[in-house]
């Protein structure tokens, strides 16, 4: 699936100082006491008679085209949570806009004008102002001073954070701490002879040079890792797959060397080599060669759209027959037995690899013509090539001038003009390698545990109602429509955090290997990325543990995992509009519950569907079931494919891409609305109307969820989404699920002419 804000982390913190104050000073005399209780009954009066003239003066239109259907009720919740809830779900809507005619524009217009997206920001969305919440509670609680009592993984996660923060000293540092790495990649050809460079081709050696770059989990050639074997779920084996790019996508560089996004990768690269004090001329000239490498990487890679099926993608062989399937000319200076052997015999890896060990190739058509494309370019082309691709990233751990040259660049692919104010990009990046350490202070500061056990009862009310839609499919036989319910029913679901965080042995055995300095924060990095590549690496012999999952629990997202078949629900994401124990059930479902339902859902997407119960890869559908999935999932491809987005000039949406997420939020969507009917007829009545607030709890539940999509989007953010992402656009997450929707056309009366009641109307679950 795919942001908490700092005036209320700060507001927090402001109310406690007072309540201890408040405390300290107690009340000192009658006539205050008085005074206070006259107060607060004057305020209550206040709100009984705001709220009693908003519902008797509201425009009641219930059998109109999108009318609320609510009526004038006593029933109303007067909390202030209620107050809350109503005052956010209303603050966001354009009612000059009518549901049926544009329902993005009816929930969002308001929140879209109210919410410029920031100069450091390529797109603003809900999920960001979230992120930005809860990376306020990471600042606070970061910065808090540590204790005797705190588990040592806490305070590297601590030093960790001080380290980055401390921009001063990394600057007065210059280039200095990058010397050692380069040294050890052998020299970068483009610096000539000044420090760092000091290349020598007679040394050049493809295998060692890679094998020096994985050490830091940098994989610009040769995507090789370990992960659950998928046809054994159970077990570990060694992938290869291409690599991913220095540019967002491989689309990003197939328009020529003259698209104005690839010369300003270029400059950057050019520009860069210069700081590290290459001669000019030579540095536009290497790097311009660097530049047609990566393309020609790009253009025998594989596109998304033909990866989608995994069975495709699972391509076993031998280590010992890779040479004889992908042959690698005498001159390229490269050993496929050599180079996976020593991978793995890493010190901390240390897996021996016999010449039969079963290797999985996810990219058949790139090996195949990888060692053709090399053989273009002469060894000081590649060692550039390959050096630049990790330097790309660690000029972001060096000094304000590198990260005003990613700036510059930055303006180009995403339409931003500033950096990210430094405290969130350094609690962002422990979160990334301390995030159970980090997590666990997160929980004890901003967590309500209450939310597991709700959360909890909400994915079994979505279980059933999944359930009941694979009951009612028409284009599924009955076998495989009871092994699709059992493979539901074995989904494991893991919420909020785990609870060994809480527990400061367990945790600092967890991150035993990791350490952190206060002040050298460009070490630390390298440091942390040698630690994550050894420990992605040498698990290859041990059995998975499915119930082990180190998902950080600041994190503002959710997930399915297939080979695991688990969904799951960081803490972080448990936050409105997602979720709140205080908000009525129908924003929950029409927020985190539509959340839920959608990972329920990636189960039996175009490629969740591939793996069984166990998370085995295995075709445990018939060739005739599948035959007709496709067809329904294929109205799917041409309804959001012919969406135009305007904020990337009308370029049409990506059906193929974006397919999984698609059937995942119609899906998603429809079993939260039944879930909640249920709930509500278990309850045996409707809930409390909101204050104010003029719309049926049916319409409530499509408006928050409508609100969780509220976002804006640059041009450029717009092109990177439709080029290389897997989500629609918030705005089409929205329209296309509801133009799918009977529920919402009912809840909304909209006309059958309408634009959000469409004629044709998909539908795989």
């Amino acid at each position: 699936m795919q942001n908490g804000k700092q005036s209320n982390g700060d507001t927090k913190l402001d109310v406690q100082d007072a309540q201890l104050s408040f405390k300290k000073k107690g009340i000192q005399t009658n006539l205050e006491k008085f005074l206070i209780l006259f107060s607060v009954a004057v305020l209550v009066v206040c709100v009984v008679f705001i709220v009693l003239y908003i519902n008797n003066s509201k425009d009641e239109t219930i059998n109109s085209a999108g009318g609320t259907g609510a009526s004038t009720s006593d029933n109303i919740c007067l909390t202030p949570e209620c107050s809350i809830a109503a005052s956010r779900l209303l603050g966001s809507l354009n009612t000059k806009v009518q549901p049926c005619d544009d329902f993005y524009e009816f929930a969002c217009g308001t929140w879209m004008k109210k919410n410029v997206i920031p100069e450091d920001r390529s797109s603003y969305d809900m999920f960001g102002v979230v992120r930005e919440d809860v990376e306020v509670i990471m600042k606070i609680v970061l910065e808090q001073p540590g204790s005797s009592r705190d588990p040592e993984s806490v305070s590297h996660a601590k030093n960790l954070y001080k380290s980055c923060i401390n921009q001063t000293y990394i600057d007065s540092r210059g280039i200095e701490p990058s010397f050692d790495l380069l040294k050890e990649l052998g020299g970068w050809p483009v610096l000539g002879n000044n420090k760092g460079g000091n290349w020598n081709e007679s040394d050049y050696n493809l295998t060692t040079l890679l094998l020096n770059l994985i050490r830091y989990n940098n994989k610009p050639l040769i995507n090789l890792y370990v992960y659950t074997d998928s046809k054994n779920s159970s077990a570990r084996v060694i992938f290869l797959d291409q690599p991913d790019f220095g540019m967002p996508g491989r689309k990003y560089y197939l328009n020529g060397l003259n698209d104005t996004m690839v010369r300003a990768y270029k400059a950057l690269a050019q520009a860069v080599a210069e700081e590290f004090h290459a001669d000019p001329s030579t540095a536009a000239q290497d790097m311009e060669e660097v530049i047609k490498l990566e393309t020609d990487i790009a253009n025998i890679s594989m596109r998304d759209e033909d990866r989608r099926d995994s069975f495709a993608l699972y391509n076993p062989i031998e280590m010992q027959k890779l040479k004889t399937n992908y042959t690698v000319p005498a001159g390229a200076k490269f050993n496929w037995d050599e180079f996976i052997t020593r991978v793995m015999n890493i010190e901390g890896v240390d897996v021996f690899i016999p010449p039969n060990e079963t290797i999985i190739v996810r990219a058949i058509p790139y090996f195949s013509k990888m060692f053709e494309v090399l053989e273009k370019y002469s060894h000081r082309t590649i060692s550039n090539y390959l050096v630049w691709r990790i330097m790309k990233n660690r000029i972001n751990n060096l000094g304000q001038k590198f990260q005003d040259l990613v700036t510059e660049y930055n303006k180009a692919l995403y339409g931003t003009s500033t950096s990210r104010a430094r405290w969130r990009t350094c609690a962002s990046y422990v979160n990334t390698y301390y995030g159970l350490s980090l997590g666990r202070l997160f929980v004890k500061e901003a967590f309500d545990e209450n939310a597991k056990q709700e959360t909890l009862d909400m994915i079994h009310n979505l279980r059933a109602a999944f359930g009941e839609l694979v009951d009612e499919n028409t284009w599924m036989d009955d076998t495989t429509r009871g092994l699709a319910k059992e493979k539901a029913k074995y989904i494991q679901e893991k919420i909020g955090y785990q609870d060994f965080i809480l527990n400061s042995t367990a945790l600092d055995e967890y991150y035993e290997n990791y350490t952190a300095e206060a002040n050298t924060y460009f070490e630390n990095v390298l440091s942390n990325l040698r630690r994550s590549s050894i420990d992605s690496l040498r698990y290859l012999r041990f059995e998975v543990d499915k119930n082990e999952w180190g998902t950080a629990p600041a994190t503002v997202n959710a997930y399915y995992n297939s080979v695991l078949n688990r969904i799951m629900f960081p803490a972080g994401i448990l936050q409105p509009p997602f979720f709140s124990s205080s908000q009525t059930k129908s924003m929950n479902y029409g927020g985190i519950g539509v959340v839920i339902g959608h990972e329920i859902t990636h189960g039996f997407d175009d490629r969740g569907r591939q793996y069984d119960k166990d998370g085995n890869l295995k075709q445990w559908w018939t060739d005739e079931v599948i035959q007709t999935f496709k067809k329904q999932a294929q109205c799917l491809v041409d309804q959001y494919g012919n969406f135009s987005v305007p904020e990337a000039d009308g370029m049409k949406m990506n059906g193929i891409n974006t397919l999984g997420e698609n059937i995942a939020d119609n899906g998603g969507l429809k079993e939260s609305y039944r879930a909640y009917r249920r709930w509500v007829e278990t309850r045996g009545m409707e809930e409390e109307q909101l204050p104010g607030v003029k719309y049926t709890h049916d319409q409530i539940f499509f408006i928050n969820f409508a609100q969780v999509w509220c976002g804006n989007m640059r041009r450029e953010s717009a092109i990177n989404r439709i080029l290389t992402g897997v989500h629609s656009p918030g705005r089409f997450r929205v329209i296309g699920t509801l133009q799918n929707s009977e529920d919402f056309s009912r809840a909304f009366n909209c006309p059958k002419t309408s634009f959000m009641n469409a004629a044709k109307k998909c539908s795989v679950w």
